[in-house]
C-alpha cells in the first residue's frame, strides 16, 4: 500500500520513501532495443500499421501511402492510399501554403481515410487501393490547424 505524504488533500503525493524505491526500478528497466510500430486500431478490430515505420526506405512522405492491414482473422494484405491531386490543392490553399508535400499531414489523412473505409465497409478496399479524391470537412479542419507547433 502507498503511504501519503499529506492527509486528507486531494492529489496528495507518494511519500520520498515510495517514491525512492519507484525511481530505482524505472533506472533498472532498459528500453527495448526494437521499438515496434505503432498500431492503429479500428472499432471492428481491424489493424493499420504504416510500412514506412517497419521498412525505413519506404518514404513516409508525399502524397502516396502504403500500409500493411490484418483483419480481425489475423489475415494481412498491404494498402496503398493515394491521395489524388485536387484533394491536395484544396488542403494545400486551406492551410494557406503551411502544409508540403513533406509533411507529415499526408500520412495522418491517409490513415484516417484507410481506418473510416475499413470501419464503415468491413473490408479491405477493392484491388488493396484507396484514393482519397475529396477533403471532407474534418481533412480541412485539420490542415487549417496543421503546422503551427511543426
Amino acid at each position: 500500500m502507498l503511504s501519503r505524504s499529506t492527509q486528507g488533500v486531494s492529489g496528495a503525493r507518494i511519500s520520498s520513501a515510495v517514491a525512492g524505491k519507484v525511481e530505482r526500478r524505472r533506472l533498472v528497466t532498459e528500453p527495448s532495443p526494437e521499438r515496434r510500430p505503432i498500431e492503429y486500431l479500428t472499432e471492428n478490430d481491424f489493424s493499420i500499421i504504416r510500412l514506412s515505420d517497419i521498412d525505413k526506405s519506404i518514404s513516409a512522405v508525399g502524397t502516396t501511402h502504403q500500409f500493411l492491414v490484418r483483419d480481425p482473422h489475423g489475415y494481412e494484405l498491404q494498402i496503398a492510399v493515394e491521395i489524388a491531386p485536387d484533394a491536395v490543392d484544396q488542403i494545400a490553399a486551406s492551410s494557406r501554403g503551411r502544409i508540403s508535400n513533406e509533411s507529415s499531414y499526408w500520412i495522418c489523412l491517409a490513415e484516417r481515410h484507410l481506418a473510416t473505409y475499413l470501419w464503415e465497409n468491413d473490408d479491405y478496399p477493392p484491388g488493396a487501393a484507396l484514393r482519397i479524391d475529396q477533403s471532407t470537412i474534418d481533412d480541412l479542419d485539420l490542415a487549417r490547424r496543421w503546422g503551427r507547433q511543426e
